[in-house]
């Protein structure tokens, strides 16, 4: 009988925590204007969790009344709020503001740009980069006087392989910000004199591979360049 009262009371306790649990939600804009801004680190300082927007903006993460929560992306000014009780009723925009930036000519081949940037994200993500491994207890506890089998951490699972699902995004979305550095918009633009939507086409039907980009030099980078805009002009699409 009193082993049975402990099982009654521990499972409403975890029962009670699931029920307490409040979640802000919302997407995440660039400043004055409705352009989504993916992959931006959404800290909750107060409860020491973490969340990234989606490829759609979207955010969720665990926070009630009065948490400190922090909104951090390379390129753009971060932004803390404390959660009140209007954020919580529904879908909460949060906008960031892009940094001032001066813009220099476009140096192909050297990596100081992106190297400072690709630190910066390391930095904003080392809570999914830097995550150790964590003891499970998921055999049966002995001497605790209860005489059921607990797994406490068991959901710990879940949150693993969600973090390893953000890694490999967060790997797939540095391969992009490289080929991006090596093929920028503004050299293209330079060699090919193509504008507005054309330029935008010619980006998105002539794009290098991240494997080329490791290995090209700026020559192989300019024969690129020279040889899809030939096709472009053809109409090889």
């Amino acid at each position: 009988m009193r082993y049975t009262s402990y099982t009654v009371v521990i499972l409403l306790l975890f029962s009670t925590q699931g029920f307490a649990q409040q979640f802000l939600t919302g997407k995440v804009f660039r400043k004055d204007s409705r352009e989504v801004l993916v992959s931006v680190s959404i800290e909750n300082r107060t409860q020491h969790r973490h969340d990234i927007s989606d490829e759609g903006g979207a955010y969720r993460i665990q926070a009630g009344v009065g948490d400190v929560l922090v909104f951090t992306s390379v390129g753009f000014r971060s932004d803390t709020l404390v959660v009140s009780p209007p954020m919580l009723s529904g879908d909460y925009p949060e906008y960031l503001e892009p940094k001032a930036v001066t813009l220099q000519s476009v140096r192909v081949g050297s990596l100081s740009n992106y190297q400072v940037d690709s630190i910066e994200r390391r930095q904003e993500y080392s809570w999914v980069y830097d995550h150790g491994e964590e003891k499970r207890f998921a055999q049966e506890r002995k001497g605790d006087g209860v005489g059921i089998s607990m797994n406490i951490l068991r959901n710990a699972s879940h949150a693993d392989k969600d973090r390893e699902a953000l890694k490999k995004r967060l790997l797939r979305e540095e391969e992009n910000f490289y080929v991006d550095f090596r093929y920028p918009r503004e050299y293209v633009a330079r060699l090919t004199h193509l504008k507005g939507d054309s330029l935008q086409k010619f980006m998105e039907h002539f794009r290098p591979s991240y494997e080329f980009c490791r290995k090209a030099a700026n020559v192989d980078i300019l024969v690129f360049i020279n040889d899809s805009y030939k096709k472009f002009m053809r109409g090889e699409l």
